[in-house]
């Protein structure tokens, strides 16, 4: 088996091949359904499968040129390098230059500066990292983010410095090593990703190498194996994964679809292009979309980013026309791009790359050191109060992170932990109970309130706050990570009970419960707990927690909007002075579900603290007053905001107190 495979995969006979359409004809699908996924059309769920495709295509072409030119005796880092640069560098550099001025116009500072850092990661080929290991829940939607789709060029990039050089000093150890170190490092990556189910795995090298590596070994088995019309299952497998497969697949970040999808493009790789159906597929049109395929996927990003920003800012609906001409817009504009950049560059002298390269990176240059000292050009929004940009660049301000100085709780032990989860406890010294708050990201602008509002309570009371993930882990064992999470399992829950005093203790608990209780069918997407039902072990465990506290207070979610209320008025869809309002009847319809729940569900015992009388009056729900930020974004509260809750809170355990 081991001789066969190393015969299947050696490297002696490979040379460079000509020119395929059929290639040419899978990039334009790889870049089309990409395009139609990332544009939200309907029957496109599957398209972020085409980034994979591609990656399989680069893996098949590039080591195509590595192998042959190392059996010729004519490969060169230096030679590859400068090959690769024309190739990436100018045509990205341009897409970045197109941006910037409507990032400058259409981004608010907070996420001009986050796409200044994507800037500087996708030039230094790191945006996988930086998307990484981004504030998802803090920073702007996905959808907005002109250069996110940057992540796979910098997989292919890293894959691009790192791959020759093995395969350099492979070949002068042994030939025969390429094939058997790449047939290793490909079942390496297989394992990772098979062990692996965090985040990590979509953005890492390590987790897609395989992909490249696929294409790579397609290429070289191409060479001594002779099968014929592969192309035909090759296309019916990629069929399939595009109608089979959907979104949830990559919410799951599950392997199986790309090893389906990967599976057809390496088979019609491995065809020789000359089937009636590599003709099809090659044909004059898709030929067109492919030569321009690298410019389509850099530039259709920006601009659905910028167009949807756009249609939001100044209230336009979606239509027919819009679309077509936003799809009109993409193609001439990457037509262009490759026309004029693309295509000159890879032909240009060495010079003339060198003088375009150094003035688009100094304008880029000025860009990142101007937008870094002004603050994402804040200026531009000088008719708005100073909290209103605060906001907008804070929607979740944190306790451990806020001005300390106006906390009427002064002392903070953080060496308390539950499992090696870490919290930690805002004292008195003469107190000896605790209040304890319990929820979602919702629970860290009333934290701060609590500390800086519970003047009269401080004597009696620490305060304990879980918030996030691990709040919602204690609540209901819900977390949007795939796998098993500590915090949410039943352990971690039973050594929490432990902290509470059921004889001095009061819990408070807070967050989007709406949205954590949802009936199955209801909502397209579900936080649920592992291997369990999330609502039951919500009202078993907020009930279980209840019989081991003194007082137990359960805050309704707030009512909350469909945008930003900050941007709101940085965007001057309202003035400010003027109040954002919803009907309250609108938040009734929404709150009616958790209603239902909780009457059936929950025990009598449990304080309920209703939001509507706190946020609404007989008509409306404010987010804002004339002359107060109430809401940062559309769920979250500002201080002021947090504050009306927290001397609701105070007013009651005071009352309880003196009674």
């Amino acid at each position: 088996m081991l001789l066969y495979l190393k015969n299947v995969l050696n490297i002696k006979d490979i040379q460079r091949f000509s020119y395929r359409n059929d290639i040419n004809g899978l990039r334009a699908i790889a870049v089309l359904v990409v395009i139609l996924y990332h544009a939200e059309i309907t029957f496109f769920d599957s398209g972020w499968l085409g980034v994979d495709i591609f990656f399989v295509i680069s893996g098949f072409l590039i080591s195509n040129i590595i192998f042959s030119e190392l059996n010729n005796g004519t490969f060169k880092l230096k030679v590859f390098y400068l090959r690769r640069i024309r190739r990436i560098l100018p045509a990205l550099l341009s897409t970045i230059l197109f941006t910037i001025p409507f990032a400058i116009y259409f981004l608010t500072p907070k996420s001009l500066l986050e796409f200044s850092s994507s800037v500087k990661s996708s030039i230094l080929f790191y945006s996988n990292l930086y998307f990484r290991n981004l504030d998802f829940y803090n920073a702007a939607p996905t959808k907005v983010m002109p250069l996110l789709h940057t992540w796979s060029l910098a997989i292919e990039e890293q894959f691009y410095i790192i791959f020759p050089v093995m395969c350099l000093v492979l070949f002068k150890l042994n030939k025969n090593l390429i094939s058997i170190g790449v047939f290793i490092f490909f079942c390496s990556s297989i394992y990772l990703n098979s062990t692996t189910s965090e985040l990590v795995k979509f953005y890492e090298i390590q987790f897609r190498a395989w992909e490249l590596l696929l294409g790579s070994m397609v290429m070289v088995a191409r060479f001594n194996l002779k099968l014929k019309h592969t192309e035909i299952f090759g296309i019916l497998l990629l069929i399939y994964s595009f109608i089979y497969f959907d979104n949830s697949m990559l919410t799951l970040n599950s392997i199986e679809p790309r090893l389906i999808s990967n599976l057809g493009t390496a088979l019609i790789l491995f065809s020789d292009g000359k089937s009636i159906f590599s003709k099809i597929l090659g044909n004059k049109y898709t030929n067109i979309i492919g030569t321009i395929s690298y410019s389509l996927y850099l530039f259709h990003q920006p601009l659905f980013a910028f167009f949807r920003i756009f249609k939001y800012r100044f209230s336009i609906n979606s239509s027919f026309i819009f679309e077509v001409l936003i799809f009109a817009i993409l193609f001439i504009v990457s037509y262009l791009n490759w026309y004029l950049i693309e295509k000159v560059f890879q032909k240009t002298s060495l010079k003339m790359l060198l003088i375009y390269l150094i003035i688009v990176i100094l304008i880029i240059l000025i860009f990142l050191i101007s937008s870094e000292l002004s603050s994402g050009f804040s200026s531009r929004y000088d008719y708005v109060p100073p909290e209103v940009l605060y906001y907008s660049n804070n929607p979740n301000i944190y306790p451990n992170n806020y001005v300390q100085s106006d906390y009427v709780f002064k002392n903070k032990d953080c060496n308390n932990s539950i499992k090696n989860s870490n919290y930690c406890i805002w004292f008195n010294e003469k107190a000896g109970a605790n209040i304890i708050l319990i929820g979602d990201s919702h629970t860290n602008a009333l934290s701060i309130s609590f500390l800086q509002e519970f003047s009269l309570i401080e004597e009696n009371y620490n305060l304990i706050f879980f918030s996030g993930r691990i709040g919602r882990c204690i609540i209901s064992a819900q977390s949007d990570t795939v796998g098993f999470v500590e915090e949410c399992s039943q352990d971690f829950f039973n050594e929490f009970i432990k902290i509470l005093n059921p004889n001095e203790d009061i819990v408070i608990i807070f967050g989007r419960f709406d949205t954590w209780l949802k009936q199955k069918g209801i909502d397209e997407f579900k936080l649920d707990c592992n291997d369990c039902e999330a609502n039951d072990i919500f009202f078993q465990r907020i009930n279980l927690i209840e019989s081991f506290s003194k007082k137990m207070y359960l805050i309704k979610p707030i009512p909350t909007y469909d945008f930003s209320i900050a941007d709101n008025y940085l965007f001057k869809k309202t003035e400010w002075g003027t109040p954002i309002k919803q009907d309250i009847n609108t938040w009734k319809r929404k709150i009616e579900e958790f209603e239902m729940l909780t009457k059936s569900n929950l025990s009598p015992k449990i304080i309920e603290i209703d939001t509507i009388p706190l946020f609404c009056d007989s008509q409306f729900c404010y987010a804002s007053t004339y002359d107060k930020l109430l809401y940062s974004d559309s769920n979250h509260l500002t201080l002021d905001g947090s504050k009306i809750i927290s001397n609701e809170i105070r007013r009651l355990i005071l009352l309880e107190k003196d009674y």
